[in-house]
Parts: C-alpha cells; structure tokens; sequence
C-alpha cells in the first residue's frame, strides 16, 4: 500500500537533510512557538489549571483528538500494516501539542504516555522538523488552538 491512504503530510519521511544530532534551530522553534502559545492561553479567557484535569486525562484527551483529526483527514482508514506506524504518530502530534500549547513538562507527558522524557523530547523535535510542510504545520496549528480552546474554557469555568 502506499502512503495515499493518508493525507500528504501524515506519514512523510523525516528530511533527508537533516543532520542527526543537530537540533538546534528545532529547539529553538519549538521554544518560541511555546512561548507565543503560552502568551495566548495567558490573555485569553483562562489558563489552563494543571491540578484539574490530570496530566494523563488531558493527554489521552488530546490523543484522541488527534487520531480522530487524522483520521478525517485520511480518504482511508490506516490498514493494519501501517496501525503501529499511525500510532507512533498519533503519539508524537499528541507529545507536541500536549507540550507547546498546554505547556506540560516532557517528564509529565512521559508519565501519561508511558514514555520516558527523551522519547517526548524527541517527538517535539520531529514534529517541530517537520512544520516545514505548509499542510502539516496548518493541521498542527489547528490542533493547537482546539487543544487551546478546550482547556483554557475548561479553566476559565473552574476561576470564575
């Protein structure tokens, strides 16, 4: 099967450029895509309180709503050859989001997901390398301002 049954962006290889090891300048994107995100949960109409809901609840939320995001944007469902990879993919868009726009600690996203810290770390370098696509970065973005939207109204609901 080839990677039709997916839209463009959801399972392209990692740049063929990049060097391994080197990830500065995604690190440093990554922190200042954070730092605007954080800027705009702060002003809008809540934070987002991180001792209601649980780390893992919002995680598993946000998973879900990435697999569902993905999904529709998919002409087919993922065969099951291709059900780990999806997976592995899901879990990183979640990581990402999860981490820039809720601004959850990689060492709190591995516990939700079972993970280790560096393994988060790693799928927000590689999400982040991979917002050069103008199509995955747009489909990212929209995941963030929904994640956005969900808990900073959820939040917004528990200060008033």
């Amino acid at each position: 099967m080839s990677d039709t049954a997916f839209p463009s962006f959801a399972l392209s290889a990692r740049d063929p450029g990049a060097r391994p090891g080197r990830t500065s300048r995604a690190g440093a994107r990554l922190r200042a895509r954070s730092d605007r995100l954080h800027a705009v949960a702060l002003t809008g109409p809540g934070r987002f309180h991180r001792a209601e809901p649980s780390a893992r609840s919002v995680c598993r939320t946000v998973r879900q709503l990435v697999a569902e995001l993905l999904l529709l944007a998919a002409d087919h469902p993922p065969q099951r050859r291709n059900s780990r990879r999806f997976a592995a993919h899901v879990r990183q868009i979640a990581m990402y989001v999860c981490h820039v726009a809720l601004q959850l600690s990689f060492a709190d996203i591995g516990t939700a997901f079972g993970r280790d810290r560096t393994t988060v770390s790693h799928a927000c370098n590689v999400v982040e390398d991979r917002r050069d696509d103008r199509a995955f970065d747009d489909f990212v973005a929209t995941l963030e301002r929904i994640t956005l939207t969900v808990f900073a109204v959820a939040g917004a609901a528990e200060h008033e």
